[in-house]
């Protein structure tokens, strides 16, 4: 009996985390460091040219990681003891609405939804007669909880002609919901869709892109994880398949998942950023492709390179930080063959589209190298691959709690951002992507 309370005593401090801001006097690579002595870490974000950090850590971690600031000469600050209680799993949800017929209603996107109002959302776009001729949907595989990762496809019959010869269309594939605190991305997922359907006919460049391309998205990639974290963890950034260590630390939900986006099967495991742990939040798996999730994506794209259409672009959405994110991730000693296109391209769309608030570059430099993402995976086969990070931008301290204490009953940064920024958001997204595959176009179709 003893040992049954003092296992559970024990179990319960290691579940709980602390939100600390940490601060360093220099621009050194402390991230290495921190991931080799402290692996069960997450790394919420961080701004490298201000040396300022936000780190999510276990209570077990206190002691050595204060040592680990004191020793560099850093300042921190412990913005919450408890962040499972202090940032609700999910605020109290008003009663389900009655939504419009219509699946082009802007209630579709001013939500987070659930995953089942997504999935009854995407059979909706399916069957109504406004759009059941442009929608096909793809069920690519399943879950380890049993959810249906369905892919939208948004095929017209606009036909492509290349110096007056018809052509068989290419395909753009979108994604959201990767890591499952991160819903602004499943919202804009979502809004990207809609605007799609909505502007194909009045908008000529939409009507050009929708010619040349297939547009397939996966709003939520991470479904699991999201519903996890819409009702147990607002923080958690996993999928929740089983570990090998799941059963020992029963009681820990920590070692429960992989991080999706470090278990793509390029360059898998090739450095640091993709922890071996499988309490980390940034678990690799134990593999590459090993989940589920991310076996399905894969296999998706390379099928679809095989026959038609084949995918020529890949956007994938993260928040946050307000970053366009280029290829390579896995390393700081090489970049992808194209890169200074993609650079200027990306740029230039950038500062016309998004009053040069987002950073553009090279992930590895802007953030930190990391291993078996999904882009350097699509660069492998894909000439234009990148992730934007959406909104807030780190600005100094992030959070809206500090010692458990709300400070700004107003604060919606960070993971915990709004519903009503997704429509913000989705403008800046969709006209960037528009005008990326109208570029494109008009460079090498037209």
């Amino acid at each position: 009996m003893i040992h049954t309370v003092v296992l559970f005593l024990f179990l319960n401090i290691l579940q709980a985390e602390h939100v600390w801001f940490v601060k360093f006097p220099s621009k050194d690579n402390y991230l290495s460091h921190i991931e080799k002595s402290f692996p069960l870490i997450d790394l919420i974000q961080h701004d490298y040219n201000d040396s300022s950090y936000v780190f999510l850590l276990p209570s077990t971690y206190r002691t050595k990681f204060r040592r680990l600031i004191d020793q560099a000469n850093g300042s921190y600050r412990i913005l919450s003891n408890n962040a499972r209680n202090t940032w609700k799993a999910s605020p109290d949800r008003p009663k389900r609405s009655i939504l419009s017929d219509n699946p082009l209603d802007e209630s579709y996107y001013q939500r987070f939804p659930t995953y089942d109002e997504q999935q009854e959302w995407q059979q909706l776009l399916q069957s109504s007669p406004q759009t059941q001729k442009l929608i096909r949907l793809h069920t690519i595989g399943q879950t380890y909880e049993n959810r249906s990762l369905t892919v939208v496809q948004i095929h017209t019959n606009y036909p492509r002609r290349i110096q007056g010869r018809r052509k068989r269309k290419q395909a753009i594939f979108i994604d959201g919901g990767m890591h499952a605190r991160e819903w602004l991305s499943v919202g804009v997922a979502n809004y990207i869709l809609i605007q799609f359907l909505l502007q194909r006919e009045n908008d000529p460049k939409v009507h050009e892109i929708l010619r040349h391309f297939d547009i397939f998205v996966l709003p939520m990639m991470n479904p699991d994880g999201y519903e996890y974290s819409r009702t147990h963890n607002r923080l958690w950034r996993k999928n929740r398949s089983p570990t090998s260590h799941s059963e020992f630390w029963n009681g820990d939900q920590n070692c429960y998942g992989v991080d999706l986006n470090r278990n793509f099967p390029y360059q898998w495991n090739s450095t640091y950023g993709a922890s071996s742990h499988p309490c980390s939040h940034s678990y690799r798996g134990i593999s590459p492709a090993s989940e589920s999730e991310v076996e399905s994506v894969v296999n998706f794209l390379r099928r679809q390179r095989l026959s038609h259409p084949k995918f020529y672009a890949y956007f994938n959405l993260h928040s946050y930080g307000r970053f366009w994110l280029l290829p390579w991730t896995y390393t700081m000693l090489e970049r992808v063959t194209n890169y200074d296109e993609l650079f200027e391209r990306s740029t230039r769309i950038a500062n016309e589209v998004m009053n040069q608030t987002y950073r553009v570059g090279q992930a590895s430099f802007l953030l930190y190298p990391c291993s078996g993402t999904s882009i350097d995976f699509a660069s492998t086969f894909m000439s234009h691959a990148m992730t934007f990070e959406l909104s807030p931008i780190f600005q100094g301290l992030p959070m809206c709690v500090e010692q458990n204490k709300t400070v700004n009953h107003g604060c919606t940064v960070g993971f915990l951002i709004g519903p009503e920024n997704i429509e913000i958001d989705g403008k800046e997204i969709f006209k960037a992507i528009i005008e990326y595959l109208y570029a494109l176009v008009q460079d090498h179709f037209v």
